[in-house]
């Protein structure tokens, strides 16, 4: 029984770590292809729509490729939803911090569930 608790919590800490790197390489890439702005008029950043593409983009991928690691590691699905719940959590916590627009908030959500669902999906089409 240790052993499977342990297993499943080292699973999803390397899945976090997977799906974290991910996302950061997602926002590098996104602010490389097209950079933000700054409006000295307003004072405030505009972020053009080809970073948030690549920010959801990432978001998708780091949740599939975290939970599917940590989903393999564990033997189980209830650690790639950690990984997930951790995705969320953390865009949620960005968009809100920049406070941005209901619409990324609701990916930031709805994203990283159909990922870690398709991940759950791969891993059992694998096992099968």
């Amino acid at each position: 029984m240790t052993r499977n608790i342990l297993r499943s919590a080292i699973a999803a800490v390397v899945g976090i770590i997977v799906a974290f790197g991910l996302i950061w390489l997602a926002q590098y890439a996104g602010s490389e292809i097209s950079p933000s702005e700054y409006d000295a008029a307003t004072g405030e950043i505009l972020i053009p729509i080809g970073s948030t593409i690549a920010l959801v983009v990432g978001w998708f991928l780091a949740t599939f490729a975290g939970s599917w690691l940590a989903i393999r590691i564990s033997a189980g699905t209830g650690a790639g939803w950690v990984v997930a719940g951790a995705v969320i959590g953390a865009a949620l916590y960005t968009a809100v911090d920049f406070a941005d627009t209901w619409w990324i908030m609701a990916l930031g959500v709805a994203v990283p569930l159909v990922a870690v669902w398709l991940a759950q999906r791969a891993t059992s089409i694998i096992t099968e």
